[in-house]
């Protein structure tokens, strides 16, 4: 039973991650899955994209696009790239062990944030 509310408080705060920001697996669904709820790297990816792909994507592009944000020309010709690279990514991904991949994960989501960061003290 804590499992499960613990999955459904994720996919709240995965949800409004993602309506917020554009982000929710990546950022927010991983780190919880892996951290507080158990999840080797690799199950955590793959969870959180079977959780916000279809659902999450589709609700948030539309309430997007009514708003006027939607730059259709690239997110079409992003599709392309994203579809090859996603089927790579993940046969790459099940070549390295699930400690590594955390470790590569954190590294990575720690030179986004300073990125940002540095980003938005600049302006």
């Amino acid at each position: 039973m804590k499992k499960t509310i613990g999955f459904l408080l994720a996919g709240v705060v995965g949800g409004i991650a993602s309506g917020l920001f554009g982000i929710g697996g990546g950022i927010v669904l991983i780190p919880i899955f892996g951290l507080l709820l158990a999840f080797d790297q690799h199950k955590a990816q793959g969870t959180s994209l079977v959780a916000l792909i279809p659902p999450t994507g589709l609700l948030a592009v539309l309430a997007y696009a009514k708003a006027g944000y939607v730059s259709w020309l690239t997110g079409v010709l992003l599709i392309p790239g994203l579809f090859a690279g996603g089927i790579i990514g993940a046969k790459i991904a099940r070549r390295i062990e699930p400690r590594r991949m955390r470790q590569v994960f954190a590294v990575l989501l720690f030179l986004l944030g300073a990125w940002q960061t540095w980003g938005a003290l600049k302006r």
